[in-house]
Formats: structure tokens, sequence, C-alpha cells
């Protein structure tokens, strides 16, 4: 694995990109088009390798985060994170994994996976969940837990709600912990007790749990623009924290696609589903990797609307939930924002004649349902309310439950407009409208709620013609 090189990245992206984007001499880099990035990794790996074959594939690859902590002199990681970058579809996904998952350690046989990290640093952790999850790791990101602290002093601290007190003294270890329950600025010493807390009855997943709660808080921190004027200062107790095989300039260029591209709804998180065992004696975390690759691989809409379908005996542990949430779901007990839609609502014929006509450009409808024949049944449809429709297809897969619009990326106003009105008429939310490379039109793809949407455009029909 190639040398150290500690610059910003990752939750660095977050706090450096979206904060310091506007105001900086790389400006021409922070808003490299997608393209550019996927050309810049793609020329600096191995074209015959599975990281390679992602990225060509998908748009999108993988970064393995440690948190590398110092106890007693030893040096572990009891902090994994999975993330997917996905440049195409612009969004990322953040898998938790519990240190004491039950992983089979090359050269060590099964063990805890943070063992992985004693046996063999940073290549071993990653060749470990590599074979874990079946998913090519690109790069790797290590966070130094000794300068953690100083970072969110630097920010002012990080609001958060205590849902219970917090207490643990390890005098041996000169630690002692009292957090009191209720929301709360944390300084940077209260945040690094907050997320090693794990002396309570759900361990090391309750612990899991509140290190997602503080990556959102953390988000949300950065996103405010006051944050712009402690870049400097910032930035130099980032270069301590991390340590990364990103290049600089890939960090730089990855730091605009987040300040560009991805809003909080759009950074999803997870805790890999999973049950409690004993084995041997020793205590396990017993992963469902079917579940993890679900999470990972679902279409984004799914995330979004909520359609993605959790194992009941997995995603659940002692109460806690372990379903996927966004970075804007501050709550993070639930599935992703979004997944509440309004109802329907009729409007009259004026209305809908005005909406029609103020469309500026034409439309597709693609089929994600597998039906055959609807993209062609919707369009006569639409038409029939005077949309004007140039083309009906299949979309990319029929994994689609919901409906859902989309444009193509730096599309113009007049497109984007028209993919609003649309999604006006035909009752869609706007967290289903989005940009995506694959799209030429404004366009709406047909989901397996085809009925409901159905049902809605033949109400359409009806208004126009009374």
């Amino acid at each position: 694995m190639k040398r150290y090189k500690s610059i910003l990245t990752v939750v660095a992206i977050a706090i450096l990109g979206i904060a310091a984007g506007a105001g900086i001499k790389v400006y021409s880099i922070l808003h490299t088009k997608s393209a550019d990035i996927l050309d810049a990794i793609e020329s600096s790996i191995d074209s015959g390798s599975a990281q390679y074959a992602e990225l060509k594939e998908q748009g999108r690859f993988n970064i393995l985060i440690m948190g590398e902590d110092d106890v007693e002199g030893s040096r572990r990681s009891d902090t994994v994170l999975f993330a997917t970058v996905d440049i195409d579809d612009k969004n990322m996904r953040i898998l938790s994994l519990p240190r004491d998952t039950r992983v089979q350690i090359p050269g060590h046989g099964v063990q805890k996976l943070n063992h992985a990290f004693a046996y063999g640093g940073p290549d071993l952790l990653k060749a470990t969940v590599e074979k874990y999850l079946g998913q090519p790791i690109l790069y790797y990101v290590v966070i130094d837990y000794n300068s953690f602290p100083a970072v969110v002093d630097i920010l002012g601290g990080v609001e958060i709600n205590v849902e219970k007190r917090m207490r643990y003294v390890d005098r041996a270890g000169k630690l002692d912990i009292n957090i009191q329950p209720g929301l709360q600025t944390m300084d940077g010493k209260t945040a690094l007790h907050y997320v090693r807390f794990r002396k309570d009855a759900l361990g090391d997943i309750g612990r899991v749990h509140r290190q997602q709660q503080f990556i959102k808080a953390l988000l949300k921190k950065v996103y405010d623009p006051r944050i712009l004027p402690k870049i400097p200062e910032l930035t130099a107790q980032m270069m301590k924290l991390f340590k990364t095989d990103i290049s600089p300039a890939l960090a730089i260029q990855l730091a605009g696609f987040a300040q560009n591209e991805l809003g909080r709804e759009r950074i999803f998180f997870s805790t890999l589903h999973g049950q409690a065992a004993t084995v041997n004696n020793l205590s396990y975390w017993i992963g469902d990797t079917k579940a993890a690759n679900e999470f990972l691989n679902a279409p984004l809409e799914m995330l979004i609307s909520g359609d993605v379908a959790e194992n009941r005996n997995t995603n659940n542990f002692a109460g806690l939930s372990l379903s996927y949430s966004s970075a804007a779901d501050e709550n993070g007990n639930g599935k992703a924002s979004g997944t509440e839609k309004k109802p329907g609502q009729v409007m009259k014929k004026d209305e809908l004649l005005d909406l029609v006509r103020s469309m500026p450009e034409s439309i597709a409808v693609l089929n994600g349902s597998g039906k055959a024949g609807l993209s062609g049944e919707i369009a006569t449809r639409l038409q029939k309310i005077g949309i004007e429709v140039v083309m009906s297809a299949n979309a990319k897969h029929f994994d689609y439950k919901s409906s859902n619009i989309v444009y193509p990326i730096n599309a113009k106003p007049e497109v984007v407009e028209t993919a609003k009105i649309l999604g006006k008429l035909l009752d869609i939310p706007s967290s289903l409208i989005r940009s995506n490379n694959q799209a030429f039109y404004p366009s709406v793809i047909i989901g397996h709620d085809n009925q409901k949407l159905m049902s809605r455009i033949d109400k359409l029909i009806e208004i126009s013609t009374q």
C-alpha cells in the first residue's frame, strides 16, 4: 500500500470542501466535472483490477475509514466504516462495521474484525473487509483520535441530543466519562467521550449508533457558511487528523464534488445488520452481509423513497433500530428522509392547463417496472393532457419501487423547470426529482407503483376534458 499522505479527505471532504469551496485558490479544481474525477481515478489504477471494473461500470468507488486509537501503547481500530462514493448518481453510503464482527482474517483465521488492524494495520484490515463484503476497496483513510478534539473545538462544538446519562470511569486508562442527557453543544473532549462510550446494555452497537449521530451533527455544522473564516486553522488541524493514500489533487476534486453535488439528504448511513452471539466463549457480532450489500447496491431512488426491504430478524438490536437513514435525518432511528409522501391533491382545470402550457421542454417516459408496454401506455395518456412526449423506452433497470423524475446533469434551467412541473402534475415528491447521468430529457421513470401513477394521470385526463 502507498505510504501515508496526510491530507484532507472523506469527512474532511465535507468539512473543507463544503465550507471552503468558494473561497480558495483551487476553485477550478473544486469545480471539476464528475466525468473528469472518474477519468482521473481510472488513469491511476490497474485497468484489470476489480476496483477499475466497478468504477467503469457503476461510476463509484469504495473507501475504508478507520479510527486509530492508542490504548496503553497498543494501536488499534475500534471504528471501521465502509464508504461508497457514487460519482454517477451523486450520493455517499456509509456502512458501520462493529468491532466484534466475526470475520475471516487472511493468515489469522476467524477473529474479531478489529484484530485485523492490530495484526497488520490498514493493509490487513482493508483486505479483511474486502473479503468479508465482497466489495473492492480503492482507498483508505485513518483518523487519529488524538487530534479529534481540536477539530471539534475549531468548529465551535457540535450539537447532539444525548438520550441518557453516560457514565464510565477507567482510572488505569485515565478515562472519566460523565455526560448528562439532553440537547447540548459538545466541545472536543466531550464529543470524543461520546463516540468512545460503550459501557451500557447496547455495548459496541450503541457506540456505532452514537458515532453516526456525531457524524450527522458534524455535517450539519460544516454546511453552515459561518465556518468559512475558520478554514485556515481547520485545515492545519485536519492535516494531523487524517492519513490516506488518496492523492492531494483527487482529495480536492472530491471536496468539490461534495460541495457542489452532495446535500445531507444524499449521504446515507447504515449499521451492519446482524445478531450478537457467543462462539467458543467469545462474544461476536454475526453480520448479515446480504443486507449490507443490498444497502450498498440499492438504486438511489429506493433509498430516498424508503423502498429498500430489510430483514426484520437482523435490523434491530435490543430495541435499537439498525435501519438506514440519511444525514438529514437527525433522529437516525428510522428510514431515510423522504419516506413520508404527501397525499395527491386534485387540481382545477385552469391550473392543470396552465401547468402543461408552462412546460418549456418535451419529456421522455421510461419503464422502470418491467411491465411490458407500460412506457408507451403512460406516454399516450400524458399526450392526452397536452404533454409532448418525444421518447418512450425502458429504464436502465426494473427495480424502481417508486416512480420518479430525472433530468440530465448540468441541465439548462428550462429542463429543470420542466422536471419540476412534471413532478407537480404527477404528484411525485421533490425528493424523487433529481439529476442523473443516464437522462437525455426530463423523464418520468415508471416504478412498481405504476397503478397509482396511472390513476393520477387518468384523473388529470378527466379534469382536462371537463
